[in-house]
């Protein structure tokens, strides 16, 4: 059976102050249940500064995708980490924007755009 999610974690050099997971399908409910486990492992693995999600691979997001992608949120927060959106459809650009969530976390059009900063 096909997933309707993945993730993979990009390999990023020892001395940047983050990490990419790279996000490819639809983050719906049963894309949560196919990758719930291992994010949950990446992210409480993760040690660096700031937590990248590329979405340039996601073509579709919910409401369940966003309230866990708050949960991510706030517990990077607690450790004084951050979490950043890079690469979103505009199926996804649109739904984060009609629902305020470039006031809560930051979002870059690109990869690229985000290493520039």
């Amino acid at each position: 059976m096909q997933k309707n999610l993945t993730i993979e974690k990009a390999q990023s050099g020892t001395t940047e102050n983050y990490d990419v997971i790279k996000f490819s399908g639809e983050f719906d409910k049963a894309g949560h249940s196919d990758v719930k486990a291992d994010l949950e492992t990446l992210v409480k693995a993760f040690d660096k500064k700031i937590l990248v999600f590329d979405f340039a691979g996601l073509k579709f997001i919910n409401s369940e995708g966003i309230g866990y992608l708050m949960e991510i949120h706030a517990h990077l927060m607690k450790k004084d980490k951050k979490l950043v959106i890079v690469g979103m459809s505009a199926h996804v650009e649109d739904v984060f924007k009609t629902i305020g969530i470039q006031e809560i976390i930051t979002l870059y059009p690109t990869l690229k755009d985000f290493k520039d900063k």
